[in-house]
């Protein structure tokens, strides 16, 4: 339509008024219809939407129902300044009492005194808590900072931390078991290193000392150094630490009061890998103190070593535990016997029956895995001709604590050295208690007393199941006069009961919202006033309400029975004493009323598989969403069409009434000269009216 109004020249009339009165004859009826029909459409995707987000509503509110996790919980009470507790489901109602009697605790040594800058000493470090071992190799420059840096970097280090505290004396180094438990008590062995040769002779940084060929072995390897006429010590130094060949030993020059002297170290620890240096002396003599001959290693100071003295790094061990070992060795599939081995430790004893197949590990594992065991830890350890050995130490040091082992051989023996007889500890080999550190704390193990009768130990203060289902972690121990700890366990149906106040709050919800959609009255109805989606889900739901579902041991259950009861206006009310009642009586039957039994749908799948069926993207609702929305862009395009159609009859009307407009002016000025010629004929008069 044009929008501009304009008078006919011709003929005087609106021409655009007449043309818009008359398109809007043909298309306010179709507008009207067609709004009418966009809004019913509109509206009713809007209402069965709030319908399907409603019944989602529902079934998400089975969430907590169909947890099988929230069902038979239980609530423990009883926690104070002594325990703590936490439980589950497996959890048995009823009425405990606690004490602890000691809390476990992490082992700490402490070092004497040493001075910051000072080497400790040379050798190997090798340490033990639980089942963790490690050795540290600690070379004659390091201080007590590098043996603690080394000890907390080592990759094969699980159990220990080390720190270092100073005070007045100097540096100690402390070592913390990083577990509790007197299993995981820390030992510290010291080996000193004898793999070192010092020349006795001291040398200027400019004296030559004679040529040849110095031969080096240690371990399996073998090399060869030629020393010039012209070479000082530190060319040597530099010639045996480039060779190619050398992959055993370190050479460095150390000074003294006396000069420069050559020594020679071992890079690896241990016997087998001792230095041995023979000389090819260019002045004809091998074994003397003069020429290179001097470097041989009989000529060359060795160190003397002591892995128990106050001395070097015998210092930092500290193992006061008792040990037994057996004198002989064996493979590790060697049977050793049969018959008793009966154990004794500071009051502790038990016996071990070994059986003519058991090997060492067998033996290892029956004696850890006594329940009567308190006090003696077996284990393997393998000497330098790979023979293995067995030994026992005890879990704790001291005197009081020394092992005794006797036995009752099948052989007929009970004391010589074939069988197990061989095991006892008149035939074993003591090893010497070393303790150059001292105990800051104990490793000590968690005790507990349950109901004043059953004493538990374990090495961590958590205890787990003592009391099925229950964890009880000790904090502080019972003195005399405290009142002992006391547990309560009981149902708790909480759970249960608000996951159903959920779901009977979210079907409320839904009846307000079916009330509103699906309400008549004269003044205009619900948008789904009469609708037959809407009474069709309300009812189906509300069948399955009634239904009775399997609750176990050929036995049923209704909503109702559960205290959930439908009332006059369509909404549920939930008595929940009913619900804790039937849950007292048999928490099976609600549980499995509600998840179902084995190969069988509960309530809440069923429900949510029938709720489904509505609320699926490819369900009824969706379907019904998806044909109004369908319908709605076919309006769409019926009315661009019909704008089309509109434009066009516009443009024709007012073809037309131009066209006619036009004839009318020609008519006009024809008129108007006709007029004008007759009035100038002779004759005629022009009448005055």
């Amino acid at each position: 339509m044009t929008g501009i109004s304009f008078t006919g020249i011709g003929s005087g009339l609106e021409v655009s008024t007449i043309v818009d009165a008359m398109v809007s004859a043909e298309s306010v009826p179709y507008e009207s219809r067609m709004a009418t029909l966009q809004g019913a459409y509109t509206t009713d995707i809007s209402a069965v939407g709030a319908l399907k987000s409603a019944l989602e509503d529902v079934t998400a509110s089975f969430g907590a129902l169909g947890d099988e996790d929230e069902y038979q919980q239980r609530t423990i009470s009883g926690r104070d300044d002594f325990v703590s507790l936490s439980s589950d489901k497996e959890a048995e109602v009823g009425n405990y009492s606690v004490e602890v009697l000691a809390l476990a605790t992490q082992h700490k040594l402490l070092s004497s005194a040493i001075d910051g800058d000072e080497a400790v000493g040379e050798g190997t470090l090798s340490f033990a808590s639980g089942d963790n071992t490690f050795d540290i190799v600690v070379s004659d420059t390091d201080t007590l900072s590098d043996i603690r840096d080394a000890i907390n970097d080592s990759s094969s280090n699980s159990s220990v931390s080390a720190t270092i505290i100073t005070d007045s004396s100097g540096q100690h180094l402390v070592l913390n078991s990083k577990k509790t438990g007197l299993d995981n008590a820390i030992t510290v062995n010291a080996t000193e290193q004898s793999n070192k040769l010092t020349s006795v002779a001291g040398f200027t940084s400019t004296d030559t000392v004679g040529s040849g060929t110095l031969s080096f072995a240690s371990g399996s390897n073998n090399f060869d150094i030629a020393v010039g006429a012209t070479d000082t010590l530190s060319d040597i130094v530099t010639a045996i630490n480039d060779s190619e060949d050398n992959t055993s030993v370190v050479a460095r020059i150390v000074t003294d009061g006396t000069g420069q002297h050559l020594v020679f170290n071992s890079i690896e620890p241990g016997t087998a890998n001792a230095v041995t240096v023979t000389a090819a002396d260019s002045d004809g003599s091998n074994g003397d103190l003069n020429g290179i001959s001097q470097f041989a290693s009989v000529n060359m100071d060795v160190p003397s070593v002591s892995n128990s003295d106050m001395t070097g790094l015998s210092r930092l061990s500290s193992d006061t535990t008792n040990k037994l070992t057996s004198v002989n060795g064996f493979d590790s599939n060697d049977t050793v016997g049969s018959g008793t081995l009966s154990f004794s430790s500071d009051g502790n004893s038990f016996d071990v029956n070994i059986s003519a197949t058991d090997k060492l590990d067998d033996i290892v594992d029956a004696i850890n895995n006594n329940g009567d065991n308190t006090s003696i830890k077996a284990s393997i350890v393998i000497d330098d001709a790979g023979d293995e050995h067995l030994m026992f130490s005890s879990r704790q040091s001291g005197d009081v604590h020394a092992i005794t082992v006797t036995a009752l051989d099948d052989d007929g023996d009970d004391n010589d050295m074939s069988g197990i007889s061989q095991f006892s500890s008149v035939n074993q080999t003591a090893t010497a208690n070393i303790g150059h550190m001292s105990e800051v704390d104990a490793a000590a193990d968690a005790s507990i007393i349950i109901d004043g009768t059953i004493a538990v130990t374990n090495s961590e203060n958590t205890f787990k199941d003592v009391i099925d289902g229950v964890t009880i972690t000790a904090n502080k121990v019972h003195d005399v006069g405290d009142d002992i700890s006391r547990i309560t366990i009981t149902e708790d149906n909480d759970n249960v009961a608000a996951g159903i106040n959920t779901f009977v709050e979210s079907f409320n919800a839904l009846v307000a919202l079916s009330d509103q959609l699906g309400s008549s009255s004269e003044s205009g109805g619900g948008a789904l006033s009469g609708d037959s989606l809407l009474r069709g889900v309300m009812t189906k739901i509300r069948s399955q309400f009634n239904q009775a579902f399997d609750s176990g041991n050929d036995t049923t259950l209704t909503l109702s029975q559960l205290g959930i009861r439908t009332e006059r206006d369509g909404t549920l009310s939930f008595e929940q004493d009913t619900l804790d009642d039937l849950i007292e009586e048999s928490p099976d039957r609600v549980q499995t009323f509600f998840l179902g039994a084995e190969g069988d749908n509960g309530f809440v799948n069923n429900m949510d598989e029938f709720l489904g069926f509505y609320t699926d993207s490819d369900g009824i609702i969706q379907q019904r969403m998806d044909g109004k929305t369908a319908q709605l862009d076919k309006l769409d395009t019926e009315y661009e069409a019909f704008q089309l159609k509109m434009e066009s009859l516009e443009a024709r009307l007012l073809s037309q009434y131009n066209a006619m407009d036009l004839i009318v002016a020609q008519l006009s000025s024809t008129g108007s000269y006709l007029l004008a010629q007759l009035e100038n004929m002779p004759g005629v008069v022009k009448s005055s009216s």
